[in-house]
């Protein structure tokens, strides 16, 4: 407990190993509750934290029949979590690649109001020298798609999976619409956004091993995540502009929408009429379909702007 406040901690597991001894006994005291969630481990993670020599009190194991996913067994301890009262709710990976001691930097936001706090690797710059190349480019495109989807523009590293949430927000999620697998820290932005959380990154800093097993391919998990980012992204756009309200916005978006395919079918066609004809085409046309073009520029700047105007942390 802190500022008298019960938190719990839930660190999914899945091919970690001893990884989680090591970690759980770094957990800070005022830590209540530490809910580990064995998703159907094959080499039985929680089984080997129970029968080690360092079994700490605090700590619950929770046995998944069949293997949710990271976010599947995330929002398992989540649900425990609620049900027993913890207002504030930690998670972080049973890699031992995320320093508990930093717990506590990532409670002080829940603390100062925000619905939801997250880790960011890289808001200070020496940290990203460290950093697998791979691995940050591959973060770079996913902050942008993830910008995008769900309208947090000042938000960075959404695959970073040290969080920390008010139970009061969480239990206004519905956690069966948010995805069971490594969308999950974006899903759940996407999902805050919608109930308009503020959400604070938190400097924090992540270790590497290389002999460790990596359950992820940024490879293979980024056409998922491209798709996934833009379906959210035409949901929130629908929703806070369309469903939800009517406002600027709503308008820009529409001379956007309007003047792209104005342009698309009316410019097009008319170059390839003008081409196959081997002439060129009147200045009305040409006039005509560059003013549409240019507003749909400025209609797409202006949408950009009164959306990040729009940010819950504005």
């Amino acid at each position: 407990m802190i500022h008298g406040k019960k938190i719990s901690i839930v660190i999914p597991v899945y091919n970690v190993g001893d990884g989680i001894i090591t970690l759980i006994d770094k957990i800070p005291d005022f830590i209540d509750r530490v809910y580990i969630v064995d998703d159907k481990c094959p080499i039985n993670t929680g089984k080997k934290y129970e029968n080690s020599d360092k079994y700490d009190n605090r700590v619950k194991v929770i046995y998944n029949n069949t293997n949710l996913g990271v976010g599947g067994a995330v929002k398992v301890g989540y649900l425990e979590s609620i049900k027993n009262d913890y207002e504030f709710i930690v998670k972080m990976d049973g890699d031992n690649q995320m320093d508990p001691k930093q717990i506590e930097k990532l409670i002080d936001p829940l603390l100062e109001g925000y619905s939801y706090s997250k880790g960011n690797r890289f808001l200070k710059k020496h940290k990203i020298k460290n950093y697998p190349l791979p691995r940050l480019y591959g973060n770079i495109f996913l902050s942008l798609f993830s910008k995008l989807s769900s309208g947090y523009w000042d938000i960075y590293d959404p695959i970073n999976g040290f969080t920390a949430i008010k139970r009061e927000s969480l239990i206004k999620l519905n956690l069966n619409d948010i995805d069971n697998g490594y969308f999950f820290e974006s899903d759940m932005m996407y999902n805050l956004y919608l109930d308009n959380n503020r959400i604070k990154d938190v400097s924090v800093e992540i270790k590497y091993f290389k002999d460790q097993i990596q359950n992820m391919s940024l490879i293979k998990e980024s056409s998922n995540f491209f798709f996934k980012n833009l379906s959210r992204f035409f949901k929130r756009i629908k929703f806070t502009y369309f469903n939800n309200n009517f406002s600027l916005g709503t308008f820009f978006i529409s001379v956007f929408i309007l003047s792209g395919l104005f342009t698309t079918f009316y410019g097009g066609s008319n170059y390839m009429y003008y081409r196959a004809a081997d002439i060129f085409a009147p200045t009305g046309i040409i006039l005509i379909s560059s003013i549409s073009l240019l507003l749909k520029f400025l209609s797409l700047a202006f949408s950009l702007v009164i959306d990040n105007v729009n940010n819950p942390n504005r």
